[in-house]
């Protein structure tokens, strides 16, 4: 047992420690990723949550036994404005946004730096937690729901997902309100950049292209579909929407790019041209002034 407590007392354990806590650093800045464009398909929310718990009081653990190496205490005042776009990146989502400020209160007040410092610095984020959330409020109360990632997440319909036969992209909807009427809004995503996770899968939304919007009646059917074409013998992915053919949005943008950089090479090669006519004519020019001088003589 006195092994085991000189073990946890050495200088270099806890250093260690202190140390391995800036991963806890780097976790919380994945989380504020995620939180900023993705949504969040969780299988089994309730033991993701028990397992990010249970991981953020094991974290709050290791900084207490660290709070009085300068490491631990750097990330202490690192921390918070990290969480802080938690906070307000994943507004609502309690569960995602809560076992972070735990931690973080934890550290800030248990760490051994100094007090005064401390209490400049904890006056400063007390001073930004508080106005950023009421400011955050306010506007959602007098303009309307703020977003982050080009839609309101609240109001995806979590029930409807249409993979392309390729698994390259999918089809979402949104149901909205316009005074009286509810909407519904389809959007094309792509599914390259969708992150895996334990219990889950964060799904790329941000940057999604929006494609119909229509009145929601709740009738059977569906208003989007996808569907392959043949062209100059290659199979291309396109929507109907409504019975009528629309080009996928992210292959249309690739289209355009590739067609801007060959208009690119284009002029550059006609300005080469102009440029080699141009020199051409001026030596001919040349020549014949010389050869009519030359007669002269």
């Amino acid at each position: 047992m006195d092994k085991l407590i000189a073990f946890f007392k050495n200088i270099w354990f806890r250093r260690g420690v202190a140390v391995a806590g800036w991963g806890y650093t780097l976790f919380v800045v994945w989380i504020a990723y995620l939180s900023f464009g993705y949504y969040f398909d969780i299988e089994k929310p309730a033991p993701l949550f028990v397992l990010y718990l249970f991981v953020n009081i094991c974290v709050m653990a290791l900084f207490i036994l660290s709070r009085k190496q300068i490491i631990t205490q750097v990330n202490s005042y690192v921390l918070p404005p990290i969480i802080f776009a938690i906070l307000i990146f994943s507004f609502g989502n309690w569960y995602i946004s809560i076992p972070p400020i735990a931690v973080m209160l934890v550290v800030f007040f248990v760490n051994s730096s100094n007090e005064t410092l401390k209490t400049v610095l904890g006056t400063m984020y007390l001073l930004m937690f508080v106005i950023g959330v009421v400011g955050y409020i306010g506007v959602q109360i007098f303009i309307g729901t703020i977003t982050f990632t080009d839609v309101e997440l609240s109001k995806r319909d979590t029930n409807y997902e249409k993979l392309s036969e390729s698994g390259e992209y999918r089809i979402v909807r949104y149901f909205d309100t316009n005074g009286d009427r509810k909407l519904q809004k389809y959007f094309v995503e792509t599914t390259e950049d969708d992150i895996k996770i334990p219990m889950g899968i964060c799904k790329k939304v941000r940057g999604c292209k929006s494609i119909h919007t229509a009145s929601y009646s709740g009738l059977p059917g569906d208003l989007v579909e996808w569907s392959v074409i043949t062209e100059d013998g290659e199979k291309k992915e396109v929507l109907l929407v409504e019975s009528f053919v629309r080009e996928n949005p992210y292959l249309v943008k690739k289209i355009e790019e590739d067609d801007t950089s060959s208009g690119n090479d284009s002029s550059d090669s006609s300005d080469s041209s102009e440029e080699s006519d141009m020199s051409g004519s001026s030596d001919s020019s040349d020549t014949d002034m010389s050869g009519d001088t030359h007669q002269a003589g």
